[in-house]
């Protein structure tokens, strides 16, 4: 585990998060989401190539997800629907790497199950931009227990088709630092 390197709140910026999350198993997790421009993972290259190959009519999922462009990350994605009018978003797919973040499968669990504090706005704020902008979204996700960085991921939110190739979700990758 690295250092001390996540920031306090008076530390961060404005478009910056922090909150503790709520619950019995997560008590002393800290966690800071916040929008990025650009991705510095080493494996973005690999996304930014996937988006750059999209068909003309975009990526729809079953056609183009799965796909060999990026089967070294399928089990880094998480695949979002919009529900509720816009006002949640339900996993449809997750893959396997996500059960190191969540400690479990989380498909068919909606984004308010999964980050029921603060955050949970600035992340579906991410995901809703990406789909109605048709422009990709990047976020740095930290969490840290004490002053212990436990998980460092950036995150890759693309606009995707579903399967009918009408409705609008978001497809995101998951991309851990360590």
């Amino acid at each position: 585990m690295k250092g001390p390197c996540i920031p306090w709140e008076e530390d961060m910026q404005s478009d910056s998060m922090a909150f503790e999350i709520a619950g019995k198993n997560a008590t002393g997790i800290h966690t800071v989401y916040r929008p990025i421009d650009a991705l510095t993972h080493p494996k973005s290259a690999e996304v930014q190539a996937f988006w750059d190959a999209r068909p003309v009519d975009g990526i729809v999922i079953g056609r183009d997800v799965p796909s060999r462009i990026i089967a070294s990350l399928l089990s880094h994605i998480i695949v979002h629907e919009p529900i509720n009018g816009g006002g949640n978003l339900k996993v449809r797919i997750a893959g396997t790497a996500m059960r190191r973040r969540f400690g479990d499968d989380i498909t068919r669990k909606t984004l308010s199950d999964l980050f029921p504090g603060p955050d949970f706005q600035d992340r579906l704020k991410s995901v809703l931009t990406a789909i109605e902008t048709g422009t990709p979204q990047f976020a740095d996700c930290l969490l840290s227990k004490g002053p212990y960085e436990t998980l460092h991921t950036e995150l890759a939110i693309l606009p995707v088709l579903a399967p009918d190739r009408v409705s609008k979700w978001g497809l995101t990758f998951a991309l851990f630092f360590n």
